[in-house]
């Protein structure tokens, strides 16, 4: 368990943070594919094998055949297909040689087999390697999304490709910050949103973190007024960001007041009267305990590093009326 000691303007709390779920010395962790991602891919492979002449066919298709029925897992055609079939049956084996022999396998029938060269990544040996295999994961999806990728308007999260390649842009992002690469880490990150401007992935999360850390303040305002954001993350680091830019003057405190409302549990955390989890969660609600720990297990030390931030947190905190039982909270799990 690690133990925060910092200490800037006097003594601050010792914070316990909760353990993470996989080594900090191995590669980053790849999600397998997921039930979306596995119906994404079913659903384009029925809909290509369908002849429609018109949108109103496509919808009716849709209304007739898919809504409100269980998706049926639709048998690969192409080399392509089966290559992306391989991978999901790599994913179920229990050693990495056999999962590398099955990725061998989908990329003999597909040297561009995005979701191939991603999990190849998951599985090196170091960050490396890992590093390479998400260039070779990058590299084939511009090759495969080459149409896609040149139109502006085209949504790339919702091709089954495309999501595969985003999430390899994501891990590259993630690994060339843990390495030190942390210009080209913030340009891949502003490069994935830009391609998904919907940010199904999270991705502003963790740019507007590593702004935080190494962005201008110019750049923190466009990303914190570009989306409408009421979590704890959100609301938290924007509370700090007016504190860092602003100092303890009312629209930071108001900021802050804010985020207390949408989330009560951060502040107790991080000034060390309630205790953190011993784990980080799988799932957490908006507004409860679990998002505070997640938020804080990444954010924590942006808090400490500001001078004079906990003695303002304090300051608001005890101030707020009602304190923090009576602050609202929202419901609803999210992943």
């Amino acid at each position: 368990m690690t133990i925060v000691t910092r200490k800037l303007n006097g003594p601050l709390p010792e914070v316990a943070l909760p353990k993470r779920r996989n080594s900090p010395d191995t590669p980053v962790p790849f999600s397998p594919l997921s039930i979306r991602d596995d119906m994404m891919r079913d659903l384009s492979r029925l809909l290509e094998q369908q002849e429609f002449g018109s949108l109103d066919e496509v919808n009716a298709f849709m209304e007739k055949e898919v809504k409100g029925k269980p998706l049926r897992h639709v048998q690969p055609t192409t080399d392509r297909e089966r290559a992306e079939d391989l991978v999901v049956t790599a994913r179920l084996e229990r050693t990495t040689s056999k999962l590398r022999a099955q990725v061998a396998k989908a990329l003999k029938l597909d040297a561009d087999c995005v979701s191939a060269h991603l999990l190849l990544a998951e599985v090196a040996e170091s960050s490396a390697k890992s590093l390479a295999h998400c260039r070779d994961s990058i590299a084939a999806g511009d090759r495969v999304l080459a149409e896609q990728l040149g139109n502006e308007g085209a949504s790339i999260w919702h091709h089954p490709v495309g999501r595969q390649y985003l999430s390899a842009r994501r891990v590259f992002a993630e690994l060339l910050w843990q390495t030190g690469d942390r210009q080209l880490a913030l340009d891949e990150a502003r490069t994935i949103l830009r391609l998904n401007a919907g940010d199904n992935q999270g991705v502003r999360y963790v740019l507007l973190e590593w702004l935080m850390r190494a962005g201008s303040v110019a750049e923190i305002d466009a990303l914190l007024a570009a989306y409408d954001d009421g979590t704890a993350a959100w609301m938290f680091t924007t509370a700090l960001h007016r504190y860092r830019t602003l100092g303890p003057v009312t629209a930071a405190a108001k900021a802050l007041r804010t985020a207390m409302r949408e989330n009560p549990y951060v502040v107790p955390m991080l000034i060390g009267e309630t205790p953190l989890a011993d784990e980080l969660p799988d799932t957490f609600g908006m507004g409860d305990p679990d998002e505070a720990t997640l938020y804080l297990h990444e954010s924590i030390s942006s808090w400490y590093d500001a001078a004079g931030s906990m003695e303002w947190l304090e300051q608001v905190f005890h101030a707020t009326p009602a304190g923090p039982i009576g602050r609202r909270k929202h419901s609803g799990n999210h992943t």
